[in-house]
């Protein structure tokens, strides 16, 4: 006999080994797997979504799938997206604002012209009274990420960032801007891949460094705080700190990817606690979905199964 421990080492292995070949499965069968995960292609596939979350005592945040845009006709197309989706948000009276990723907003093209984009999204989020989200990408745009968003800041009061515990800067980070005035941040644990030099490699550190940076922003008099994780010891950590600090909900919210530990987000919204939900959505679903395909490998069990009943 197979000893068992053997046999669940094939199996993983059988897992990412499919992950890795997802690129050459056909795009329907991803779809497939992928759909629990993403919205749609189109905003209106997105705003049903949302609407069906709100009912169920959710927010959201709508994410428009893509980055680093190749040209401005293409960051402008994003923009675009957007602003029409702020419209129809305010229209159709849900709660619910915007993901903005900089790249996708020609960051690494053209610095001036992303600023001014990053300005028209966030105006126009003012207008329907609503809030613009500035995503964290990899490290080599971390500190032009977090330019743009101070420049806004003096502007605008309806704008907040990311930060990241796996990043050994952010600690630093935080404190800057802390000590700049009132800050808006959703704080994750990160998903590039970084030198060990710039980033925390063992699973307990970057934990250790999420509830050190939660702790920091509710001590600090963090406007609001964005708890983004699905790890239950992190949750549960929050938890705690939420009652030790005596954090108002107005002051903190959970944040879930949609698709992912469905038990606990509705666990934790049954306890009264707010909750909001990203929510990717457009044309460019297919490359995001091999991503988080990666990132879980579990889920391959649901591809490989899809091969066997594909007709």
């Amino acid at each position: 006999m197979v000893p068992v421990a053997l046999w669940k080492y094939s199996i993983a292995m059988i897992k990412r080994a499919v992950v890795n070949l997802l690129q050459y499965v056909p795009k329907p069968l991803v779809w497939r797997v992928s759909k629990r995960y993403i919205a749609g292609e189109s905003i209106e596939d997105a705003l049903d979504l949302v609407t069906r979350l709100n009912r169920d005592g959710m927010c959201a945040t709508l994410d428009v799938l893509g980055e680093d845009s190749t040209n401005l006709q293409q960051a402008h197309a994003s923009r675009d997206i957007y602003l029409e989706a702020l419209k129809q948000i305010h229209q159709r009276q849900l709660d619910c604002n915007i993901s903005v990723k900089l790249s996708q907003m020609a960051l690494r093209l053209d610095e001036g012209e992303c600023r001014e984009i990053a300005r028209a999204l966030a105006q126009s989020a003012r207008e329907h009274d609503n809030f613009l989200r500035i995503d964290m990408e990899d490290t080599s745009v971390t500190s032009a990420t977090l330019d743009v968003y101070r420049k806004l800041r003096t502007e605008f009061d309806n704008v907040g960032t990311v930060v990241q515990a796996y990043l050994r800067r952010t600690e630093a980070d935080v404190a800057t801007l802390l000590d700049e005035g009132v800050t808006n941040l959703r704080l994750c644990k990160g998903i590039y891949r970084e030198p060990e030099e710039l980033a925390f490699q063992d699973r307990e550190e970057v934990r250790d460094s999420f509830k050190r940076l939660l702790g920091q922003l509710f001590e600090g008099g963090a406007q609001r705080v964005g708890i983004a994780t699905h790890d239950e010891p992190l949750v549960t950590d929050a938890l705690e700190q939420i009652k030790k600090h005596n954090v108002d909900p107005d002051r903190y919210e959970f944040q879930m990817l949609l698709g992912v530990t469905e038990r606990m987000r509705n666990r934790l919204v049954a306890d009264g606690h707010p909750l909001r939900v990203y929510v990717p959505f457009g044309a460019d679903w297919f490359p995001y979905s091999i991503r988080r395909l990666r990132e879980n490998p579990q889920i391959a069990s649901h591809v490989i199964r899809g091969m066997f009943s594909w007709k």
